[in-house]
């Protein structure tokens, strides 16, 4: 191991493998081709097929008439580029999109930001979402460790990811009352129990789609080499998960 935080993380899932409750139909011809990354849409196309709940969405063309939304407003609007996993440093995100003309506004202002912070990058995709709520958000990832094989990661979302140090790690894939002793684990989830008189978030939800991406690594089809989702809403008890963005790389077909 280069760093004693990779040892550890290893060790740690190692010690908490679990069987998962489910069985997966695992693709024999995936091999370890040259990967690419997915952009967002095609994320969602992927977390949506192992039965995650994505937000609604739509694809935009940059330069064609601006179609009726099948979602309400407020939206946000979000360059769509594969080679631009890092939307926000590159200016490509605009929230609360009120409507049409400020979506019109907002698609040719992401252009000229990505174009001038990317060396003349020309945007030709956009990726307008419903805005949506949730009682906090965490990140949900897999990857394929060189040292130990596929993990399942859980930890706080958002800006918080980078702050502070709270993420549950273990081999995947993971069974319900794995991913339920992940949640538990993880420090930033005690928002999700009522705290302080708030309401409960959806923890079956949450364990279910922790089951679900741990699965991803014996999905048929392309080899999935690593998946995140950050933020994943939390919705209140009963209401779900909501996925809010999402990159993956794959291998194969």
């Amino acid at each position: 191991f280069q760093f004693p935080e990779t040892c550890a993380d290893a060790v740690a899932a190692a010690l908490h493998r679990r069987l998962p409750q489910r069985d997966l139909p695992l693709d024999a011809e995936a091999g370890a081709a040259e990967s690419r990354v997915l952009d967002e849409a095609q994320s969602y196309a992927l977390l949506s097929g192992a039965g995650l709940t994505v937000a609604p969405h739509l694809v935009l063309d940059v330069g064609q008439p601006l179609p009726e939304l099948p979602f309400a407003y407020p939206v946000v609007a979000k360059v769509l580029d594969a080679a631009i996993p890092h939307k926000t440093d590159a200016g490509g995100v605009v929230l609360g999109i009120r409507d049409a003309q400020e979506l019109e506004a907002a698609i040719v202002g992401i252009g000229e930001r990505v174009a001038e912070r990317m060396a003349g990058h020309r945007v030709t995709r956009i990726l307008v979402q419903q805005m949506t709520r949730g009682l906090g958000e965490v990140l949900l990832g897999f990857r394929r460790d060189p040292q130990v094989g596929p993990v399942v990661v859980l930890a706080a979302g958002g800006i918080h990811t980078e702050i502070y140090r709270d993420s549950i790690l273990r081999l995947a894939p993971v069974n319900l009352a794995g991913a339920f002793e992940m949640i538990a684990e993880l420090k930033s989830a005690r928002i999700f129990e009522g705290f302080r008189g708030a309401p409960k978030g959806d923890l079956a939800a949450l364990a279910e789609a922790i089951v679900a991406v741990s699965g991803l690594g014996v999905m048929q089809g392309a080899r999935v080499e690593e998946a995140e989702i950050n933020p994943l809403f939390v919705l209140p008890e009963g209401q779900g998960i909501m996925a809010i963005d999402g990159l993956a790389r794959v291998s194969g077909t």
